[in-house]
């Protein structure tokens, strides 16, 4: 039976598949991952890495099958809750900002500036 891969823009490419699933842990090995192992785009071998899935393709590699399907309108609802969750969680984790920040140093006229650097050549070594 196809694993369901339900998608949320028009398209993936199959590279972004491979990574989704776990198959390739960088896109950068996709490349190396299609000239070595057998994949199937609808039943025929594909081997480009910037190949467009859309709904309803099924691609099998590695004993797996997985099947492109858009996002029903169920999974967008509950995947905007989830971001409005995490938009609030966030907005709450934040520091407040502080009213009176203490104002910058500023040099006294006539002072001579410090390094605060320390010598670093032979002559400090001993």
């Amino acid at each position: 039976m196809a694993e369901r891969l339900a998608i949320t823009t028009e398209y993936i490419t199959l590279q972004q598949l491979l990574k989704i699933e776990d198959i390739i842990p960088s896109g950068g090995q996709a490349k190396a991952y299609l000239a070595d192992a057998l994949v199937l785009l609808n039943g025929e071998k594909e081997n480009r890495r910037g190949k467009k899935l859309y709904p309803g393709d099924q691609v099998e590699t590695a004993g797996q099958v997985f099947e492109i399907v858009a996002e029903s309108e169920d999974e967008a609802r509950k995947r905007a809750e989830q971001a409005a969750i995490l938009a609030r969680f966030q907005k709450a984790q934040k520091p407040a900002k502080k009213s009176n920040p203490k104002p910058a140093r500023t040099k006294k006229s006539g002072q001579a500036k410090t390094s605060k650097k320390r010598p670093t050549g032979p002559a400090s070594w001993s």
